[in-house]
């Protein structure tokens, strides 16, 4: 640490703090020295420790857990928004691998509340849940309605084992090539807390997604998503 350097202390502190997570010095959810140990480690006062830690807590690097310490966090993951994607290749393709876990799976009559958001008649659909995870860790729950008529035969089976758009796909010829998405901020209620492994009132995002193929309406998807967990990246051009 340099008092004489341009750059403030906090900061210089901050940059040393960041190298040890990025180079995996300090691992995904372990716990960091203390604030007493920073500043006998570093010689910079108390204040100084803080500031960096508080900074680096605002950009999710660290978090906070009451009475036991300071921790590292695993890194957001990030999702652009710049063409039709599938969450599981998404996933795979920042390196991590995807899995889902079927809650729930049982064709139901369909509701005005459903109907709703359908742009053709439908008489029944398929009511599925999904738990969707990232190297085993849950960051969205869905719930998916998709016509019973275009995929009849559909099995909680293949839904688990093969993914949904992929046995739609494989099975049915459906192709889905174009969706439209609506987000916006949610507090995540704790029945969904419960699947996510989240706390009470954590903060969340609302997706709702209608998917389609060849301009037919296949899917209306509604999902959860963990907000300490995954950002969206829109891309202009």
């Amino acid at each position: 640490m340099d008092e004489k350097a341009p750059v403030a202390l906090y900061y210089q502190l901050k940059e040393i703090l960041v190298d040890k997570i990025k180079s995996n010095e300090w691992q995904i959810d372990s716990k960091i020295p203390t604030e007493r140990e920073l500043c006998d480690l570093y010689k910079v006062s108390r204040i100084t420790v803080r500031q960096a830690l508080e900074e680096l807590e605002n950009e999710g690097l660290l978090y906070r857990k009451q009475g036991k310490g300071t921790f590292v966090t695993a890194p957001k993951i990030e999702q652009r928004l710049s063409k039709f994607y599938s969450f599981s290749e998404e996933i795979r393709n920042m390196g991590y691998t995807p899995s889902t876990k079927v809650i729930e799976f049982k064709k139901l009559a369909i509701d005005e509340s459903i109907a709703k958001h359908f742009t053709e008649k439908e008489s029944e659909v398929y009511y599925i849940r999904r738990l969707r995870l990232a190297n085993n860790e849950p960051f969205a729950i869905e719930t998916s309605y998709i016509p019973f008529d275009l995929c009849p035969g559909l099995t909680m089976e293949e839904v688990s084992g093969k993914g949904l758009y992929n046995t739609m796909k494989t099975k049915y010829g459906i192709i889905p090539n174009e969706a439209v998405e609506t987000f916006e901020a949610v507090i995540i209620n704790p029945n969904d807390a419960l699947h996510l492994r989240v706390g009470k009132n954590s903060p969340g995002l609302l997706l709702e997604r209608t998917t389609y193929a060849n301009q037919r309406m296949v899917e209306f998807c509604h999902g959860v998503i963990r907000g300490d967990r995954y950002k969206y990246r829109v891309v202009l051009k």
